[in-house]
């Protein structure tokens, strides 16, 4: 017996929440490999405090100076409650397919906005109590046959 992959769930982080879906339907709106989803990471500085430190106990203390450094963060899934976050619908090609959503409806606009999607049409997309969204056109439209 084989398994069609594109029935797998999939869950695709971006900053701000999650979306969790099968990866046949991630595929149709971010391209194959969801290349279309995008370098999602950013740089953040982190700011280290002067102290003092001790190897072992009862030894000498050394003192480590004040200083920055960058590391890069890339987007993480929340743990939303059992479910795994809103029940959602995209409209994809004119046609509903469910996805949940883990984060807020402003984040996933925002992503939506900046992603670059291989639909034909508009990406459309509707909450659980029913409000549509859209239509998201992405950033820089896919060529065709990508």
């Amino acid at each position: 017996m084989t398994t069609n992959p594109n029935r797998r769930e999939v869950a695709l982080n971006f900053p701000g929440g999650t979306l969790t879906a099968k990866l046949g339907v991630l595929t149709a709106v971010f391209g194959p490999d969801l290349q279309g989803a995008g370098q999602q990471s950013t740089t953040v500085p982190v700011s280290v405090s002067g102290h003092s430190r001790v190897r072992v106990i009862g030894g000498a203390s050394t003192a480590v100076a004040a200083h920055t450094y960058n590391r890069k963060k890339y987007p993480s899934g929340g743990q939303g409650g059992a479910a795994g976050g809103e029940p959602i619908a995209l409209l994809i090609d004119g046609r509903p397919w469910t996805a949940r959503l883990d984060g807020s409806h402003q984040a996933l606009n925002t992503f939506l906005e900046s992603a670059t999607l291989a639909t034909d049409g508009p990406l459309f997309w509707k909450s659980e109590k029913g409000t549509p969204y859209g239509p998201f056109v992405g950033a820089t439209p896919a060529l065709p046959g990508a």
